[in-house]
């Protein structure tokens, strides 16, 4: 009498994704803070105004698996409102400018100041989670 196992079903593994070589934290967010591909730091790890590159041309690191796009804006957030806050703490003590002067000097300093940190701060968020290999995880065969 034969008996028949009957095969048992194995879930396909994904193959592994390719590791780079990370340099070290402080020249990781270096190159994160001057807005390059962290790994090679050689290209831009930026495509547009905002977006991330999808693979490095350079290195071909896949820098958009980086799941960066909730904390930048918080954090730039919090850095302009610690610089102007202080700077508004300061011109308010010495009693140098009028409600209305400060109005019109510090909301477009504050928008001016946000446009101009989101980058770096966005770049220095791909470094740091492309050093702790955050990424995100990709289906079987793409």
């Amino acid at each position: 009498m034969v008996t028949c196992e009957p095969e048992r079903w194995r879930p396909e593994r994904a193959a592994p994704p390719p590791v780079f070589a990370m340099p070290g934290w402080f020249r990781a967010f270096g190159r994160g803070l001057a807005m390059r591909c962290p790994p090679c730091g050689r290209a831009s790890a930026f495509a547009g105004a905002y977006t991330i590159r999808e693979p490095c041309p350079s290195c071909g690191a896949r820098l958009g698996d980086v799941p960066c796009d909730t904390l930048p804006p918080y954090l730039s957030i919090l850095i302009g409102l610690a610089v102007i806050g202080t700077a508004l703490m300061i011109a308010d003590r010495h009693d140098t400018l009028s409600y209305r002067t400060s109005l019109l000097a510090f909301i477009p300093a504050a928008i001016v100041l946000e446009l101009a940190i989101f980058r770096p701060v966005k770049g220095f968020v791909l470094a740091l989670m492309m050093k702790n290999q955050m990424t995100r995880a990709h289906p079987p065969g793409t």
